[in-house]
């Protein structure tokens, strides 16, 4: 499967069926995650060059619930790491990790389209 290893199809199944089995109105929500997601990676970018540790820790957050929410465990446990670095204030080490959660959901954004498509 193209998604395997990058979403949990249960969680999206599960997530499905909380909307009442509306396709489409999960699609919607899908486009909203993709859009919402480079603005939160843009966020953090910009609150890591201000060493703005709220900031880069309120849109990590936002990231780790959106992803967990589409079954995107790896990328969602990626943020939670992030945003444990902001609450710290420890923003040293953020931009390799930063960097890897953008290749993440490079990858769950590929995942989510295939199933939005196929199924």
């Amino acid at each position: 499967m193209e998604y395997e290893g990058v979403i949990d199809r249960e969680v999206l199944d599960n997530l499905l069926e909380a909307v009442g089995g509306d396709g489409e109105f999960l699609s919607e929500l899908l486009e909203t995650y993709f859009s919402d997601s480079p603005q939160l990676f843009s966020t953090m970018h910009m609150a890591l060059s201000a060493g703005n540790a709220e900031e880069f820790r309120r849109a990590a957050h936002s990231l780790k619930s959106n992803s967990a929410n589409f079954g995107a465990l790896n990328l969602s446990r990626q943020a939670k790491e992030l945003e444990e670095m902001g609450k710290t204030g420890e923003l040293d080490k953020a931009t390799g990790s930063l960097a890897e959660a953008e290749r993440e959901y490079d990858k769950v954004k590929s995942a989510l389209e295939f199933i939005q498509k196929h199924g």
